[in-house]
């Protein structure tokens, strides 16, 4: 019995079927976030130089940590939007903002980017709406998704860390003590979104929660990790695709320039953060473990040879 059964696991291809479970996943998380056409062509993009910063691992070996680790992600992206709302409604309805930044930032001179509209077409329209609204996600799960095919663990948690694990509890504080809206609503323009909402409640919970920008905090932090990778491919196109998140925020007349500032500010700190989480943790794991994933391709048949 011991011996048909470890004749079944090695007459299986496991690498395939990881690689399946692999591509699943990734077409799960497009699915979960509505990905237009548009969305997997960048990834596609960012994924043509993967090979420079992959990990020397084997991929049987980093399929049993990999898989799980993007299943938790795609389990919590799935969630995670519903909680978030529920946060947001929680901190309207008890009213926790001692201060009340609206009319400070409107007084500033050029504060509100106006001048981010300086040229605007239709066309332009569209694309900076369709930027901001797949921004918000789309930054970091190309950045997942890619270090995932580099095989690397590290990177994988590294972005996420950078990303939305980190940067919703930390920013929170702020959203709950500082009540500034977003700049159209202030000025009293149309909202450049298109957004409807059903009730005035609606509104006031989209448009409260302004410093510091999160779409500038999470697309500027995956722009630091980016230039730490080889491939220029993938460095040139993330430092495009999130700079133009960050110019979105503005040219919709969503976000105050000191929004962007401070969320450019808070990414950093963030990003370095999740450095020191990392460090620490590769402290503490046993060496055995970090052994066992870190072994090159070939490291057994050396052993023997020698």
């Amino acid at each position: 019995m011991k011996e048909s059964l470890n004749r079944w696991v090695r007459n299986n291809d496991w690498v395939m079927y990881g690689i399946l479970v692999s591509i699943f996943l990734v077409w799960r998380i497009g699915e979960v976030g509505g990905w237009t056409i548009e969305c997997w062509i960048l990834l596609l993009i960012c994924l043509m130089g993967v090979r420079k910063d992959q990990v020397d691992v084997e991929w049987g070996r980093f399929f049993v940590l990999g898989i799980p680790l993007l299943g938790v992600f795609y389990y919590f992206y799935g969630t995670g939007n519903g909680l978030w709302w529920k946060i947001a409604n929680w901190m309207f309805e008890n009213n926790r903002h001692p201060w009340t930044w609206d009319e400070f930032m409107n007084s500033i001179p050029y504060n509100d980017a106006a001048w981010a509209r300086a040229y605007h077409r239709p066309w332009l329209d569209g694309l900076m709406v369709w930027i901001y609204n797949f921004g918000f996600v789309l930054s970091l799960w190309i950045c997942i998704v890619r270090s995932y095919w580099t095989r690397s663990v590290k990177k994988m948690l590294s972005y996420a860390l950078s990303g939305h694990l980190l940067q919703f509890p930390l920013i929170l504080p702020f959203y709950n003590l500082i009540l500034l809206r977003e700049v159209w609503w202030v000025k009293g323009q149309p909202d450049l979104l298109g957004r409807e909402f059903a009730t005035e409640n609606d509104l006031l919970v989209n448009v409260m929660n302004c410093f510091p920008s999160m779409h500038t905090s999470i697309s500027f932090a995956m722009l630091l990790l980016a230039l730490r990778e080889k491939d220029n491919i993938f460095k040139y196109t993330m430092v495009t695709y999130c700079a133009s998140i960050i110019f979105s925020t503005m040219y919709l007349q969503i976000h105050w320039v000191l929004d962007v500032i401070a969320g450019m500010a808070f990414a950093y700190g963030v990003v370095k953060l999740a450095d020191l989480v990392l460090y620490v943790a590769s402290r503490i794991i046993p060496g055995s473990v970090q052994r066992l994933y870190g072994k090159k391709k070939g490291y057994a048949r050396e052993k023997l040879a020698a």
